[in-house]
Protein backbone atom coordinates (compact mmCIF):
# COMPACT_ATOMS: atom_id res chain seq x y z
CA UNK A 1 0.00 0.00 0.00
CA UNK A 2 3.01 2.59 0.57
CA UNK A 3 4.34 1.74 -2.04
CA UNK A 4 1.71 2.10 -4.45
CA UNK A 5 0.63 5.88 -2.77
CA UNK A 6 4.46 7.00 -3.54
CA UNK A 7 4.08 5.52 -7.09
CA UNK A 8 1.30 7.11 -7.58
CA UNK A 9 2.09 10.49 -6.16
CA UNK A 10 5.05 10.81 -8.82
CA UNK A 11 3.16 10.03 -11.70
CA UNK A 12 0.44 12.71 -10.65
CA UNK A 13 3.85 14.97 -10.91
CA UNK A 14 4.95 14.21 -13.40
CA UNK A 15 1.54 14.69 -14.97
CA UNK A 16 1.39 18.35 -13.62
CA UNK A 17 4.80 19.17 -14.26
CA UNK A 18 3.86 18.55 -18.01
CA UNK A 19 0.92 20.23 -18.21
CA UNK A 20 2.51 23.62 -16.35
CA UNK A 21 5.67 23.05 -19.48
CA UNK A 22 2.28 22.97 -21.69
CA UNK A 23 1.04 26.15 -20.69
CA UNK A 24 4.00 27.98 -20.13
CA UNK A 25 5.02 27.75 -23.54
CA UNK A 26 1.67 28.69 -24.81
CA UNK A 27 1.09 31.88 -22.77
CA UNK A 28 3.69 32.48 -24.14
CA UNK A 29 3.04 32.22 -27.62
CA UNK A 30 0.06 33.70 -27.43
CA UNK A 31 -0.35 37.90 -26.94
CA UNK A 32 -1.11 38.84 -23.23
CA UNK A 33 -4.94 38.49 -22.12
CA UNK A 34 -6.99 40.55 -19.90
CA UNK A 35 -7.87 37.66 -17.80
CA UNK A 36 -7.16 34.43 -16.64
CA UNK A 37 -8.53 31.22 -18.82
CA UNK A 38 -10.34 28.17 -17.87
CA UNK A 39 -7.48 26.08 -18.28
CA UNK A 40 -5.69 28.10 -16.07
CA UNK A 41 -8.19 27.94 -13.33
CA UNK A 42 -8.29 23.86 -13.51
CA UNK A 43 -3.98 23.62 -13.54
CA UNK A 44 -4.52 26.04 -10.15
CA UNK A 45 -7.22 23.13 -8.99
CA UNK A 46 -5.44 20.46 -10.07
CA UNK A 47 -1.90 21.80 -8.06
CA UNK A 48 -4.13 22.46 -5.10
CA UNK A 49 -5.22 19.10 -5.21
CA UNK A 50 -1.87 18.06 -5.96
CA UNK A 51 -0.57 19.56 -2.52
CA UNK A 52 -3.23 18.10 -0.53
CA UNK A 53 -2.50 14.55 -1.72
CA UNK A 54 1.03 15.23 -1.31
CA UNK A 55 0.23 16.00 2.27
CA UNK A 56 -1.83 13.09 2.86
CA UNK A 57 1.09 10.77 1.51
CA UNK A 58 3.84 12.45 3.95
CA UNK A 59 0.75 12.04 6.88
CA UNK A 60 0.56 8.45 6.12
CA UNK A 61 4.11 7.41 5.36
CA UNK A 62 4.76 9.37 8.94
CA UNK A 63 2.45 7.07 10.31
CA UNK A 64 3.59 4.19 9.11
CA UNK A 65 7.09 5.03 10.02
CA UNK A 66 6.44 5.65 13.61
CA UNK A 67 4.32 2.85 13.77
CA UNK A 68 7.22 0.73 12.38
CA UNK A 69 9.71 2.43 14.71
CA UNK A 70 7.71 1.71 17.51
CA UNK A 71 7.58 -2.04 17.03
CA UNK A 72 11.54 -1.93 16.42
CA UNK A 73 11.51 0.18 19.89
CA UNK A 74 9.07 -2.49 21.49
CA UNK A 75 10.99 -5.28 20.10
CA UNK A 76 14.08 -4.35 21.20
CA UNK A 77 12.67 -3.16 24.83
CA UNK A 78 11.78 -6.91 25.24
CA UNK A 79 15.30 -8.22 23.79
CA UNK A 80 16.76 -5.81 26.22
CA UNK A 81 14.52 -6.86 29.56
CA UNK A 82 15.54 -10.85 28.51
CA UNK A 83 18.88 -9.61 28.41
CA UNK A 84 19.05 -8.08 31.57
CA UNK A 85 17.61 -10.72 33.27
CA UNK A 86 19.41 -13.17 31.78
CA UNK A 87 22.73 -10.86 33.26
CA UNK A 88 21.16 -10.77 36.76
CA UNK A 89 20.79 -14.87 36.46
CA UNK A 90 24.11 -14.84 35.23
CA UNK A 91 25.54 -12.55 38.10
CA UNK A 92 24.19 -14.66 40.67
CA UNK A 93 25.53 -18.14 39.22
CA UNK A 94 29.28 -16.32 38.83
CA UNK A 95 28.96 -15.19 42.44
CA UNK A 96 27.33 -18.41 43.59
CA UNK A 97 30.37 -19.91 41.75
CA UNK A 98 32.80 -17.23 42.94
CA UNK A 99 31.81 -18.40 46.71
CA UNK A 100 32.27 -21.79 45.95
CA UNK A 101 36.08 -21.15 44.41
CA UNK A 102 36.98 -19.30 48.04
CA UNK A 103 35.54 -22.35 50.06
CA UNK A 104 37.62 -24.53 47.72
CA UNK A 105 40.52 -22.49 48.61
CA UNK A 106 40.23 -22.59 51.88
CA UNK A 107 39.89 -26.44 52.09
CA UNK A 108 42.89 -26.78 49.35
CA UNK A 109 44.62 -24.15 52.02
CA UNK A 110 43.92 -26.64 54.75
CA UNK A 111 44.98 -30.08 52.93
CA UNK A 112 47.88 -28.80 52.20
CA UNK A 113 48.95 -27.80 55.60
CA UNK A 114 47.29 -31.18 56.78
CA UNK A 115 49.70 -33.21 53.95
CA UNK A 116 52.60 -30.90 55.12
CA UNK A 117 52.37 -32.46 58.48
CA UNK A 118 51.64 -35.34 57.58
CA UNK A 119 55.06 -35.29 55.37
CA UNK A 120 56.61 -34.13 58.44
CA UNK A 121 55.14 -37.02 60.29
CA UNK A 122 56.54 -39.59 57.64
CA UNK A 123 60.00 -37.86 57.42
CA UNK A 124 60.16 -37.69 60.91
CA UNK A 125 59.01 -41.66 61.31
CA UNK A 126 61.65 -42.25 58.87
CA UNK A 127 64.58 -40.65 60.28
CA UNK A 128 63.43 -42.63 64.06
CA UNK A 129 63.90 -45.73 62.03
CA UNK A 130 67.76 -44.68 61.21
CA UNK A 131 68.87 -43.65 64.74
CA UNK A 132 70.70 -46.98 64.58
CA UNK A 133 72.45 -46.57 61.12
CA UNK A 134 75.22 -44.72 60.54
CA UNK A 135 77.21 -43.76 56.75
CA UNK A 136 80.15 -44.15 56.28
CA UNK A 137 82.16 -42.95 53.69
CA UNK A 138 86.01 -43.81 52.28
CA UNK A 139 85.84 -47.74 51.99
CA UNK A 140 87.16 -48.95 48.77
CA UNK A 141 85.28 -50.91 46.77
CA UNK A 142 86.17 -54.69 45.51
CA UNK A 143 88.17 -55.14 42.58
CA UNK A 144 86.93 -56.43 39.24
CA UNK A 145 87.73 -60.08 39.93
CA UNK A 146 86.96 -59.84 43.63
CA UNK A 147 83.11 -60.36 45.21
CA UNK A 148 82.34 -58.95 48.13
CA UNK A 149 80.24 -60.37 50.91
CA UNK A 150 77.78 -58.32 53.17
CA UNK A 151 79.99 -59.91 56.08
CA UNK A 152 83.03 -58.13 54.77
CA UNK A 153 81.90 -55.17 55.35
CA UNK A 154 80.33 -56.18 58.41
CA UNK A 155 84.03 -57.40 59.86
CA UNK A 156 85.73 -54.40 58.01
CA UNK A 157 83.42 -52.10 60.48
CA UNK A 158 84.27 -54.37 63.38
CA UNK A 159 87.97 -53.24 62.78
CA UNK A 160 86.76 -49.74 62.47
CA UNK A 161 85.39 -50.18 66.03
CA UNK A 162 88.40 -51.85 67.74
CA UNK A 163 90.97 -48.92 66.41
CA UNK A 164 88.83 -46.67 67.96
CA UNK A 165 89.11 -48.46 71.44
CA UNK A 166 86.09 -50.31 71.53
CA UNK A 167 87.58 -53.60 72.40
CA UNK A 168 83.99 -54.09 74.57
CA UNK A 169 81.74 -53.96 71.70
CA UNK A 170 79.53 -57.34 71.29
CA UNK A 171 80.44 -59.38 68.43
CA UNK A 172 76.79 -58.83 66.60
CA UNK A 173 76.54 -54.76 67.80
CA UNK A 174 76.35 -54.84 63.56
CA UNK A 175 73.12 -56.12 62.54
CA UNK A 176 74.00 -55.57 58.46
CA UNK A 177 76.09 -53.33 56.73
CA UNK A 178 75.76 -52.78 52.26
CA UNK A 179 76.68 -49.86 50.10
CA UNK A 180 74.22 -46.95 48.34
CA UNK A 181 75.24 -44.64 46.55
CA UNK A 182 77.63 -43.82 43.47
CA UNK A 183 81.07 -44.74 43.23
CA UNK A 184 83.44 -41.83 43.61
CA UNK A 185 87.08 -41.06 44.36
CA UNK A 186 88.61 -41.01 47.25
CA UNK A 187 90.45 -37.79 47.89
CA UNK A 188 94.18 -37.67 48.29
CA UNK A 189 94.57 -41.41 46.56
CA UNK A 190 91.84 -41.20 44.00
CA UNK A 191 91.01 -44.75 45.22
CA UNK A 192 87.22 -46.08 43.84
CA UNK A 193 85.12 -45.58 47.18
CA UNK A 194 81.22 -46.14 47.42
CA UNK A 195 79.13 -45.00 50.68
CA UNK A 196 78.68 -48.35 53.63
CA UNK A 197 75.12 -47.59 55.49
CA UNK A 198 75.93 -49.88 58.91
CA UNK A 199 72.50 -50.32 61.32
CA UNK A 200 73.56 -50.85 64.70
CA UNK A 201 71.46 -53.33 66.93
CA UNK A 202 72.14 -50.79 69.87
CA UNK A 203 71.74 -47.41 69.95
CA UNK A 204 74.45 -46.70 72.86
CA UNK A 205 77.62 -48.61 70.69
CA UNK A 206 76.48 -46.81 67.95
CA UNK A 207 76.46 -43.50 69.63
CA UNK A 208 79.85 -44.45 71.26
CA UNK A 209 81.46 -45.25 67.68
CA UNK A 210 80.25 -41.76 66.15
CA UNK A 211 81.75 -39.80 69.45
CA UNK A 212 84.59 -41.47 68.68
CA UNK A 213 84.74 -40.77 64.77
CA UNK A 214 88.13 -38.77 65.05
CA UNK A 215 90.11 -40.80 66.19
CA UNK A 216 89.20 -42.69 62.58
CA UNK A 217 92.10 -42.97 59.85
CA UNK A 218 91.68 -39.34 57.85
CA UNK A 219 90.70 -41.12 54.70
CA UNK A 220 87.35 -42.51 56.36
CA UNK A 221 84.17 -39.77 57.06
CA UNK A 222 81.41 -40.90 59.74
CA UNK A 223 78.48 -39.15 59.10
CA UNK A 224 74.19 -39.69 60.83
CA UNK A 225 72.26 -41.42 58.17
CA UNK A 226 69.98 -38.57 57.42
CA UNK A 227 66.44 -38.82 55.47
CA UNK A 228 67.17 -37.36 52.00
CA UNK A 229 64.33 -34.90 52.60
CA UNK A 230 66.74 -33.64 56.22
CA UNK A 231 69.88 -34.15 54.34
CA UNK A 232 68.81 -31.60 51.68
CA UNK A 233 67.70 -29.40 54.53
CA UNK A 234 70.95 -29.45 56.12
CA UNK A 235 72.82 -28.18 52.96
CA UNK A 236 70.50 -26.01 52.22
CA UNK A 237 71.05 -24.39 55.98
CA UNK A 238 74.53 -24.54 55.86
CA UNK A 239 74.05 -22.73 51.89
CA UNK A 240 72.38 -20.28 53.99
CA UNK A 241 74.52 -19.40 56.54
CA UNK A 242 77.88 -19.10 54.14
CA UNK A 243 76.22 -16.48 52.04
CA UNK A 244 74.74 -14.45 54.64
CA UNK A 245 77.03 -11.62 55.23
CA UNK A 246 78.03 -12.76 59.25
CA UNK A 247 81.08 -10.69 59.04
CA UNK A 248 82.64 -10.85 62.58
CA UNK A 249 80.33 -13.70 64.07
CA UNK A 250 80.91 -16.31 61.04
CA UNK A 251 82.37 -18.17 63.15
CA UNK A 252 79.88 -18.16 65.84
CA UNK A 253 76.91 -19.27 63.57
CA UNK A 254 76.42 -23.22 62.62
CA UNK A 255 74.53 -26.06 61.90
CA UNK A 256 74.88 -29.53 63.37
CA UNK A 257 73.12 -32.86 63.04
CA UNK A 258 72.77 -34.23 67.01
CA UNK A 259 73.12 -38.04 67.80
CA UNK A 260 69.65 -38.11 67.86
CA UNK A 261 69.25 -37.15 63.86
CA UNK A 262 67.88 -33.88 64.97
CA UNK A 263 69.17 -30.83 62.73
CA UNK A 264 70.57 -28.03 64.89
CA UNK A 265 71.70 -24.36 64.35
CA UNK A 266 73.44 -22.29 66.62
CA UNK A 267 75.10 -18.89 67.69
CA UNK A 268 77.59 -19.02 69.94
CA UNK A 269 77.43 -15.19 70.38
CA UNK A 270 74.11 -14.79 71.89
CA UNK A 271 74.43 -18.51 73.21
CA UNK A 272 71.56 -19.65 71.48
CA UNK A 273 70.50 -22.74 69.84
CA UNK A 274 67.38 -23.81 67.85
CA UNK A 275 66.00 -27.18 66.05
CA UNK A 276 65.25 -26.91 62.45
CA UNK A 277 62.72 -28.50 61.01
CA UNK A 278 62.42 -25.76 58.15
CA UNK A 279 64.28 -23.33 56.29
CA UNK A 280 62.39 -20.35 57.51
CA UNK A 281 63.89 -21.77 60.75
CA UNK A 282 67.24 -20.60 59.29
CA UNK A 283 66.14 -17.57 57.89
CA UNK A 284 64.46 -16.23 60.94
CA UNK A 285 66.99 -17.51 63.35
CA UNK A 286 69.48 -15.29 61.56
CA UNK A 287 67.19 -12.15 61.78
CA UNK A 288 67.91 -9.94 64.71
Amino acid sequence: MRWQVIISYYEIKLVINQLCNFNSAKIMSSPPRTRSSSRSDNTDELIQKFEELKLSIIFELKSEISSEINKLISSQQELINKLSISVVQHESTIAVLQNNVEQLKKENESLKSSSTKLDQKIINIEQYQRRQSLRIQGIEICKANEREEPDDLVQMVQKMMLNVGMDDAPIHVIDRAHRIGPIYERFGDKKKCQTVIVKFTNFSYRTKFYRKRSKLDKKYKLRIDLTKENFNLFKDAINIINSKNLTKRVNDVYVYVDINCRIKIVDLSREEEQFVECIDDVRNFLIY
